[in-house]
């Protein structure tokens, strides 16, 4: 998790809606079966584009990029809970009133 000292905050800023929607999205599209991890990697490399500005969150990010197990797929199960803490943070970070409906 990432510590509250220095937190940043996203107001006045669209850049986190748009990542919370960019989450929201792929923790709907998460199933059953294996992810691709470069699939992942993917995802979480438009995170970390989109978030540019947020260094608390770029650490966040690059924990997980550096922790992806499996070598070409990953348990559904991972990516889950990655999109689930993600989600959280940003959540926490975004005024009041500017998170997105999914």
């Amino acid at each position: 998790m990432i510590d509250q000292i220095g937190s940043t905050s996203f107001e006045g800023s669209p850049q986190g809606s748009v990542a919370l929607a960019m989450l929201d999205e792929w923790a709907s599209e998460v199933h059953d079966g294996l992810v691709r991890k470069s699939l992942i990697v993917d995802d979480l490399l438009d995170l970390r584009s989109e978030l540019a500005d947020e260094p608390l969150l770029l650490i966040e990010i690059d924990q997980f990029l550096s922790s992806i197990p499996g070598k070409t797929v990953v348990e559904p199960k991972w990516w889950a809970a990655t999109l689930a803490t993600l989600q959280e943070e940003l959540a926490q970070r975004l005024p009041a009133g500017a998170a997105v409906d999914s």
